[in-house]
């Protein structure tokens, strides 16, 4: 019966080949992104499981119900004196710095180090307890026990030295002082760290650093915090509780109720609550991150899914008349379910092979590392998923099998053989699928256009004063490296400028893309209470003309105590500020000149820029390189010939452009930007397809009615209205309906920046005519087509 099912079953998928391979394929396809994107939703909805006690692991924070706040961390003291409770419903309380990246040489051999930037959280002994870290080489308590013991994590290990094993024992030396060091630490640091245990890696999706990579912990740490003199003056740990198994947080929060318990913080009162870790987690992002792959997976799978469900429902249905047959010669209804049943699962079983298929094939292709953010797509784990969904896939596809079997068997065997079911609530319901596929389509091809405009106005206003073409002609080229000496930067740097293609050079203590010199500046000397807030950028004397900055008023800097202010902040002040004076710790400043807005940043207003003479011999961060455009690529070359020959082997030698950088500073709208073109490509293909379908079938199925068409006068033009209206009043439809809601969208979006794209009337115009042309060029051939059948064939073949 099986092998007759079978045979029945391919011999259906044979006879409309080209639709199912159309639904295959974009069942297939929405399988995949859908994976792919709900990944993303699980891993923000799981975050700290990853720890063995998630569910007894309290958080503790600080709150002022005056004013509402809640604060980010708490002192180490909090965890201190909650020790000396004797608390039945506690088991351990374990306190941890915020994460800070350190700068090490690692000790690679007795006569070898290299320098690397590891991101550190210093950790107390009960960290352990709490957490349960799985160790792979070395030991916890052995680590515990020791002055300055480093616990690397697996990954971390393996790329300084080799394996887990080899970093047992190994130094690290610490090449910058700490901000909670000893006053006796140097300043280049020199302080020796022992590597005692090496730990799995702390999944991404964790609390503490947020898709961001943990390189190690360090334990009874003399440079940190634990041990620092100014410990209690900072706000700079978390605090966790481990309870005992079967206790709410809420008994914590009762016992400090109880003991009228409460926590000074800067003479400001607070109360201490406690919530499930991560349930305050500052990151909102994380969750919108969630939420939106989430949006954009499930409307991609319901693309798929409609258009999948769409023809084999129509498939079905149009076989009645042999199913009535089969009814008529004794078949009951579990064998027409049966029947249904198999040929839904050989196309599902297509649709899965390539999803299986397209997760080995992408592999870890789509990980990806930013500045702070690492996101990794493990195929195991989007295959487990995936499978996961083909299986709830079969069970829908079982639920609609038996809806079509039950709704044939209710059909009498003459209106089944001879017809006289009502077709008009097929086509209502096709179109209705139909539309749902060109509502989704809209959202994503929206959305895409919105990116690139955005991504590209963005791009065009920050560091305006330079054109697209000149960031390019500018490298961009860090030197800040803690182990070089910085008359080793400026040898380095004088070896660049003998290049001929090198047209000017500028150096700086940090680089623009990253932050500023300062933000204070005092209006009287002396008085810490007239400061004013300002960003402050250190720059030497051709800093404007190599930025392209005109002087508006005034002239440009000439010396240590020359000031020059943007418009921005002269605007702010309401008055000419040339002459005016202002102060820091070490120098009195005078407004030499005003300059034109210097912008840095497209999601914050600016409150102005001030500009003091930059001094190269003190300290070196970053370098600007200006090439001809003609000679750029040698430029290139021989600057990263220059960089290899001086910077450690394990450094990146290569170099970027200031365009670069600003692709940096935007790089989750770019990647947001990609990721959404991606989908909006997919959307539209399966949407077209889904037309395509649809046209093909209402030309073979309406090939009669055409011809009499066409025997009573109709011309051709006649003949494309009658199929092209419905797709027409398909797109105007859902346009009308979909376009508002993106509005909507478009309007809170825009919320985010201090500059937006031209969403008016020729950018919705522009998306209409793009998607309309698409759908008009799918289905012209098969109007054309039968606009042009002879009507005798017609009706002789009929």
């Amino acid at each position: 019966m099986v092998k007759y099912y079978l045979t029945v079953a391919f011999r259906n998928l044979l006879k409309y080949k080209t639709q199912n391979i159309i639904s295959i394929i974009g069942l297939a396809v929405g399988l995949l992104c859908f994976s792919v994107c709900m990944y993303c939703s699980r891993f923000v909805e799981t975050i700290n499981h990853c720890f063995e006690n998630y569910p007894r692991i309290a958080e503790l924070r600080l709150y002022d119900y005056q004013t509402a706040t809640s604060f980010s961390g708490t002192q180490l003291a909090l965890s201190e004196e909650l020790r000396t409770w004797s608390m039945g419903e506690v088991e351990a309380i374990s306190c941890m710095t915020y994460s800070r990246e350190r700068s090490y040489f690692a000790e690679i051999s007795e006569d070898k180090s290299l320098p690397y930037e590891l991101e550190t959280i210093e950790v107390d002994t009960l960290y352990n307890k709490v957490f349960t870290p799985e160790m792979v080489a070395g030991s916890w308590k052995m680590a515990s026990r020791t002055a300055n013991a480093v616990i690397l994590s697996q990954s971390t290990a393996i790329k300084i030295f080799g394996s887990a094993a080899t970093a047992i024992g190994k130094h690290l030396t610490l090449s910058r002082r700490l901000n909670t060091s000893p006053d006796s630490t140097p300043k280049t640091g020199g302080i020796v760290y022992t590597v005692q245990a090496v730990m799995e890696d702390i999944p991404l999706n964790n609390g503490f650093v947020f898709m961001g990579h943990i390189d190690a912990l360090t334990v009874n740490d003399s440079e940190g915090l634990f041990q620092s003199p100014r410990r209690n003056e900072m706000v700079a740990a978390r605090t966790y509780v481990l309870l005992i198994s079967g206790t709410d947080p809420s008994v914590l929060e009762m016992e400090f109720a109880k003991r009228n318990y409460t926590y000074t913080l800067n003479n400001q009162v607070c109360d201490v609550i406690a919530k499930n870790i991560g349930q305050m987690m500052q990151k909102k992002g994380a969750f919108v991150l969630g939420i939106t792959t989430g949006i954009v997976g499930t409307l991609i799978l319901l693309v798929g899914l409609v258009n999948f469900f769409h023809f084999l429902i129509g498939s079905f249905l149009n076989r009645t008349r042999e199913y009535s047959i089969m009814k008529m010669l004794g078949a009951n209804w579990k064998q027409q379910f049966l029947l249904l049943f198999i040929q839904s699962l050989i196309i599902v079983f297509a649709s899965s092979f390539l999803v299986v298929w397209g997760i080995e094939l992408i592999g870890n292709r789509i990980d990806f590392s930013l500045s702070g953010v690492t996101m990794t797509f493990p195929p195991e784990i989007l295959l487990k998923h995936a499978l996961q969904y083909i299986a709830f896939l079969i069970l829908l596809c079982a639920v609609v099998c038996l809806f079509v079997s039950i709704r044939i068997r209710r059909i009498s065997i003459q209106t089944g053989m001879y017809g006289g079911n009502k077709r008009r609530g097929k086509q209502w319901g096709r179109n209705f699928m139909l539309g749902i596929q060109f509502f989704i389509c809209w959202i994503f091809v929206a959305f895409t256009v919105g990116l690139f405009l955005q991504s590209d106005k963005t791009t065009k206003t920050l560091f305006h004063t330079l054109s697209s073409q000149e960031k390019e002609a500018i490298l961009s080229i860090p030197l800040d490296y803690p182990f070089l000496k910085n008359e080793e930067k400026l040898a380095m740097v004088e070896r660049f400028k003998q290049h001929a293609g090198v047209k000017d050079m500028l150096l700086s203590d940090i680089a623009y893309t990253q932050g500023t010199s300062g933000n204070i500046l005092m209006t009287e000397k002396g008085n810490d209470n007239s400061w004013t807030n300002i960003d402050i950028l250190c720059v030497p004397l051709n800093f404007f003309t190599f930025m392209n900055i005109p002087i508006k008023e005034g002239r440009t800097i000439r010396t240590k105590n020359d000031l020059v202010m943007d418009e921005v902040w002269q605007e702010k002040q309401k008055k000419n500020v040339i002459g005016m004076n202002f102060y820091d710790q070490a120098t009195d400043f005078t407004v030499c000149g005003v300059c034109a807005p210097f912008q840095t940043d497209v999601h914050n207003h600016s409150g102005g820029y001030a500009f003091t003479l930059y001094d190269p011999s003190v300290y070196v961060g970053h370098c600007y390189v200006k090439c001809y455009p003609e000679q750029q690529k040698e430029v290139v070359k021989w600057v990263e010939k220059i960089r290899r020959e001086v910077l450690p082997e394990n450094i990146p030698y290569q170099v970027r452009t200031f365009q670069n950088d600003l692709y940096e500073v935007q790089a989750m709208e770019y990647i947001l930007k990609d990721i959404i073109l991606f989908f909006a490509i997919v959307s539209i293909i399966i949407t077209l397809l889904g037309v395509y379908s649809s046209i093909t079938l209402d030309t073979e199925r309406r090939q009669k009615e055409v011809a009499i068409r066409k025997v009573n006068g109709a011309g051709i033009r006649h003949i494309v209205w009658l199929f092209a209206r419905l797709y027409i009043i398909l797109l105007v439809v859902t346009a009308a309906i979909t376009f508002p809601l993106i509005y909507l969208v478009l309007q809170l979006w825009k919320q985010i920046y201090t500059v937006f794209f031209n969403d008016g009337f020729f950018f919705w115009a522009g998306i209409f005519i793009s998607v309309a042309m698409l759908t008009a060029l799918t289905i012209w051939l098969r109007i054309l087509k039968i606009a042009k059948i002879n009507p005798v064939e017609a009706i002789k073949n009929e």
